[in-house]
């Protein structure tokens, strides 16, 4: 295994990306190399970029859009961007490209998660690259963007502003705490994981419903000054710092 993995993320701005680029700069066997959304504006900056990075995590994305076509069309040009430029730059960097565990869905975002994968895949395969897919459960952490990010970050919004959380569909969801999802990509970018695709374990799988239970509990903990009663349980406990994170956003 190499000493140094010098690691850029396309959308590092966003709530995972913010959180890999931190977690990635406490590890001493990382460089990180830093991204700006201009540079998918400019090829130059773009090649630069890539040729920097033995390692690229994909994040940049829209997932929700009125225009459907418009998203999947500018989420593949974003992908076709990152192969013009490693083709550009003569370089073979490792691409984490993250997609969804529920990539295999109707709809043209899925649609486009499936398409980018087999764009890089397709990629590998012919220069010799390395090109791995990851299928992330539902994140969630504090800060996350409501109505964007996580029924999570919306509930927990919601109620630390007095609102009452609508629950469209009440389906089981699996969930992972972006801490643990970064640790998820470090093993990944260090080699100790190989599989392709591969999917982070989630954490805990909760009905909406129930997930809307326990935060509202939690705020009623919070207003009358109580502990949290089981610590020792970590998906509570993440879910818990995660509400109180909201009360001051």
């Amino acid at each position: 295994m190499q000493d140094k993995f010098r690691v850029g993320i396309t959308g590092q701005s966003g709530f995972i990306g913010t959180n890999i680029y931190n977690f990635l700069g406490m590890q001493r066997s990382i460089i990180r190399i830093p991204f700006e959304k201009d540079f998918f504006s400019d090829a130059a900056k773009l090649q630069d970029f890539v040729s920097q990075c033995d390692v690229i995590i994909h994040l940049a994305a829209i997932s929700r859009h009125a225009d459907e076509q418009y998203m999947y069309d500018t989420n593949m040009q974003l992908v076709r961007q990152l192969i013009d430029a490693m083709d550009a730059a003569g370089v073979k960097p490792h691409m984490l490209f993250a997609s969804t565990t529920h990539e295999s869905r109707d709809g043209l975002y899925h649609a486009s998660k499936r398409d980018g994968r087999c764009l890089l895949d397709e990629w590998a395969g012919r220069s010799g690259g390395k090109s791995t897919c990851m299928l992330i459960p539902n994140t969630f952490g504090p800060l996350g963007k409501p109505f964007y990010n996580s029924v999570v970050s919306t509930f927990c919004y919601k109620i630390a502003h007095g609102e009452t959380p609508e629950i469209i569909v009440d389906a089981p969801v699996q969930l992972i705490h972006v801490k643990d999802l970064c640790r998820e990509f470090y093993h990944v970018i260090i080699g100790e994981i190989t599989a392709n695709p591969y999917s982070p374990a989630h954490r805990a799988e909760r009905k909406v419903s129930e997930i809307l239970a326990l935060l509202q509990y939690f705020r009623t903990l919070y207003l009358e000054r109580k502990p949290l009663p089981c610590p020792n349980d970590k998906f509570e406990y993440d879910l818990f710092n995660t509400l109180m994170a909201y009360f001051n956003y």
